[in-house]
């Protein structure tokens, strides 16, 4: 008796959480609710009572409709929860209050940041907090996204390449003492993978690789909708992955990584070109069109790498790439269609990923977010 009343309490709770993981992609009606998850009217239509009084949903204006009654949407109020978003990159840090819909509410940027500044950054992260007078009970947890390697079951930076200062430092112990929340860890591309599920931009699917290039070339996947992780959460590292068996070395140990010819540095290293914006400006010039096809042509070997171990059928432009996103991702995907083991039956589309200033912080976020709702 009492395992069978664990068992529903269990059934009850995963389908509250399920229910506010849909919401959280946009509003829907109960019928829409109860059909993607598998739950009859009433059932649905219990938890939803259960939302609306529990302050988390609301009802919004119903949608005509030529016959029948109109639904009426439920709508997730953005101040039922709060998580902290911390964007942690080679240049800096961004830290941001992001509601459970997803707005970012306030956000600051510590241009200089290392391990020795930690309490400023746990100080600015509460004052913000603070002064949206957010009750410290909803705020659900603070989201960390930075560069990998990382081992994001236990919160440690390990080794990324230019990112030594962090090295094998265990930030979420070390933020978790002084925001008295819960903190989570996880590389940056696999928090955007995340963060794009049950987009547009994703064209509806829900198998693919988020590429994100800049001064590292990092990647996120997605299978079946739920983030690829590994042991110790590892999600993967497309950038160390060798292009070239006796290739440039790679400072992370290995030879010929592809992140040691696509990241932009490494790629317009001797150049006249020191950004990725000035070469795609310049593709009138030998040397920009050059360049732009050099990028192409180890960003296609990596793809199709990956592509031909993991079933994806989209890939997600991300980071400096999605500058003229539109010429990189047709380029892209002509090349990649050409070597692809399964081109004829399951060609791949490249896309640009969710884009926009917040897009960093609300990614973070959404790894709290993510712990919250998991059942």
């Amino acid at each position: 008796m009492a395992r069978s009343a664990r068992n529903a309490e269990y059934t009850k709770d995963y389908n509250r959480k399920l229910f506010l993981r849909l919401l959280r992609t946009g509003p829907l009606s109960r019928s829409e609710i109860a059909r993607r998850i598998g739950l009859t009217r009433a059932a649905t239509s219990l938890i939803a009572e259960e939302m609306i009084e529990g302050g988390y949903v609301r009802e919004t204006i119903a949608t005509d409709k030529p016959l029948g009654r109109n639904p009426v949407p439920l709508q997730l109020i953005g101040s039922a929860a709060y998580a902290v978003g911390i964007y942690l990159n080679r240049s800096g840090c961004r830290a941001g209050i992001v509601d459970m819909r997803g707005r970012v509410l306030a956000q600051t940027e510590l241009a200089q940041i290392s391990p020795e500044h930690m309490d400023l950054l746990s100080q600015a992260i509460s004052r913000m907090i603070e002064a949206h007078g957010i009750p410290k009970e909803k705020v659900v947890g603070a989201g960390i996204s930075a560069p990998g390697p990382l081992d994001g079951e236990n919160g440690k930076i390990l080794n990324p390449p230019g990112f030594e200062v962090w090295h094998h430092v265990d930030i979420t112990r070390s933020l978790r003492s002084r925001l008295d929340m819960p903190v989570y860890l996880a590389n940056d591309a696999a928090c955007m993978a995340q963060y794009c599920l049950g987009k547009k931009e994703t064209g509806g699917s829900e198998n693919y690789l988020l590429l994100l290039v800049d001064s590292g070339v990092g990647s996120g996947v997605v299978i079946r909708g739920k983030t690829l992780k590994g042991a110790g959460f590892f999600t993967g590292e497309l950038g160390h992955t060798s292009i070239d068996l006796n290739g440039r070395p790679c400072i992370c140990g290995n030879n010929g990584c592809l992140e040691a010819y696509a990241s932009i540095p490494n790629l317009l290293r001797g150049s006249c070109y020191s950004t990725w914006k000035q070469v795609m400006d310049g593709r009138e010039d030998a040397l920009a069109k050059e360049l732009f096809q050099r990028e192409m042509d180890y960003l296609t070997v990596g793809i199709v790498n990956m592509a031909n171990l993991v079933s994806i059928d989209t890939v997600l432009l991300a980071g400096d790439l999605l500058y003229r996103a539109d010429l990189t991702a047709s380029a892209l995907e002509k090349q990649i269609n050409q070597r692809l083991l399964r081109r004829e039956i399951m060609p791949i589309r490249v896309l640009p990923s969710c884009s926009g200033p917040d897009v960093p912080i609300q990614s973070a976020a959404e790894l709290a977010f993510d712990w919250f709702l998991r059942a």
